[in-house]
């Protein structure tokens, strides 16, 4: 009597696995985030990496503004890092602010403004090449046309 009960169970559970098996063989698979992708896809972007994405503009507009001034690449980028001193502190002062909200002891604390210096610095330096390079790379591109 059990055994029947448990085939029954068995059947009821199978035929409509088998019926979904085969809708999705049918199919072309779909693609699946991973699991790490689907958080890092739900989580909203940190308001310091927004600000660092303004900085990152502001100072690539200023750069396309002066490429074909007569200055060298060097002051233009120069000149574009300069205009966008304070979005750098924008995005320096929030990047400190996501870390201070982390941490707890005076020491992390510390630690987090030492770290916002660091990344405002990088972020500047990084800049700084990047659009040194660009300025050349697109003034070659000019004088070749």
């Amino acid at each position: 009597m059990k055994s029947s009960r448990r085939l029954i169970r068995l059947a009821a559970i199978s035929i409509p696995l088998a019926a979904v098996l085969a809708a999705c063989s049918s199919q072309p698979p779909a693609e699946t985030p991973s699991p790490s992708g689907a958080q890092e896809a739900a989580q909203p972007v940190p308001a310091w990496q927004a600000e660092r994405a303004r900085y990152m503009d502001c100072v690539q507009g200023k750069v396309d503004n002066g490429i074909e001034g007569k200055g060298s690449s060097k002051d233009v980028t120069a000149d574009a890092l300069n205009a966008c001193q304070g979005q750098l502190k924008i995005m320096h002062d929030a990047f400190q602010s996501y870390l201070m909200a982390e941490m707890s002891s005076a020491h992390g604390r510390s630690s987090a403004r030492q770290a916002a210096d660091r990344v405002t610095t990088d972020t500047r330096e990084k800049a700084r090449v990047y659009l040194t390079r660009y300025v050349e790379v697109e003034r070659y591109k000019a004088a070749q046309h």
